[in-house]
């Protein structure tokens, strides 16, 4: 990659999935993307693919967010002026909210008006309460944190997760049945030791409403992506998504008011579980999710609206899409629902080739493709090896 000083969009983030599927948003609008890339450590094989597009033309590689942060304020006065930066982690989006005054006036990105308020909005315990006063249906929930917590009041099963995103991990969610699962899964935690403890429901479905708030107030939410709330290989890798929003979301109007209450401008996804025709509010991401991409295939394009409102040129056609519903398929993992016998080869074949949205490809970045193969055999052979090993 090269730098050529003239963008006015910097995606910052890992060259993962995430990061990836914004790249291709903006390039399906012919939009020219300066990449801060972080560079983890992680390679190819481990879904670090971003460089492998023949869109990832133009940037810089850092190692870690703090330099990554470091060079925009060093060479910030290199971009043009309200250049938008695009944030695709929730460790990005605390460094661009915590260091708010020193960049807001040359830049462009997701803030709520004042240093430090995403990072306070981001702690769960903060954001369920708010959803609560707006009638949005809550579940049950503890925080290990407080003074008042007692173990010996949780009622089982529950569900674990880390309080704060940006110190904890998926790994450190659990759910537990009795008293000795929760005692464990506190105390072996990697990442963080303060935690929500939920009610625990039959989750028939995760709902995760994709949506923006953009700078003149207005609050968008044209699409969802709807994951099976269980799976056999414990990972979502296929959903439906679909712009029926107002069939899956009767809160609408409530949950609009919640996210104007935050005053928070930029995208973020609402997620939900479904229990017997009940919605219950899980959390907030305010940042990219990683599955905005997924609605593109209809039109919706939550990145370059985005691009478009922070630049002062946002029309009307920028939001127009088109209603309807298609499947999306994780092309280099979901086919491990055949060896574990979820479904038959013949299945997944039929949904893989109707699927109109992947976690990687798009069929104008083939160039893509080419770096899924060794990851798609990789993670093949390593799920079969598995398999064989704990049979013996």
């Amino acid at each position: 990659m090269e730098y050529l000083g003239r963008h006015d969009f910097i995606l910052f983030g890992e060259g993962n999935y995430n990061s990836l599927g914004v790249l291709h948003c903006m390039a399906a609008k012919g939009i020219e993307v300066f990449l801060l890339q972080v560079d983890s450590g992680k390679r190819m094989l481990d879904g670090v693919v971003i460089g492998h597009s023949k869109f990832a033309r133009y940037g810089h590689v850092v190692q870690t967010e703090q330099e990554g942060l470091e060079w925009l304020l060093i060479h910030q006065a290199e971009f043009p002026q309200g250049t938008v930066i695009y944030p695709t982690s929730d460790t990005v989006e605390t460094l661009l909210d915590c260091h708010y005054n020193a960049l807001i006036p040359h830049f462009s990105f997701p803030h709520c008006g004042k240093q430090g308020e995403v990072t306070r909005l981001m702690e769960k315990d903060v954001q369920t309460s708010i959803a609560m006063q707006h009638g949005i249906r809550t579940l049950q929930s503890m925080y290990t944190n407080r003074t008042d917590y007692d173990i010996n009041q949780v009622t089982y099963p529950c569900m674990v997760k880390p309080l704060i995103s940006i110190s904890g991990s998926k790994v450190d969610m659990r759910v537990c049945s009795h008293r000795d699962e929760l005692d464990e899964a506190l105390s072996s935690a990697k990442h963080t030791k303060e935690f929500i403890i939920q009610q625990y429901i039959q989750n028939e479905a995760d709902l995760l409403f994709l949506g923006l708030r953009l700078p003149n107030g207005d609050v968008w939410i044209p699409s969802l992506v709807k994951k099976p709330g269980v799976s056999s290989t414990g990972e979502y890798t296929h959903a439906i998504v679909t712009t029926a929003v107002k069939e899956h979301l009767p809160e609408l109007d409530r949950v609009i008011e919640f996210v104007n209450t935050l005053n928070y401008v930029g995208p973020f996804s609402i997620e939900f579980g479904l229990e017997k025709g009940q919605n219950y509010f899980f959390e907030i991401n305010l940042r990219n999710d990683g599955t905005s991409h997924y609605p593109l295939a209809s039109g919706v394009n939550i990145p370059y609206v985005y691009y478009r409102a922070c630049k002062g040129k946002l029309i009307v056609e920028d939001m127009l899409y088109e209603q309807g519903e298609y499947p999306m398929i994780d092309e280099v993992l979901d086919v491990r629902r055949v060896l574990s016998r979820e479904i038959s080869f013949t299945q997944w074949w039929h949904l893989f080739r109707s699927a109109k949205a992947y976690r990687y490809y798009v069929s104008y970045d083939k160039r893509i493709a080419l770096a899924l193969i060794p990851m798609f055999v990789s993670r093949l052979v390593s799920k079969i090896w598995r398999s064989i090993f704990k049979k013996l």
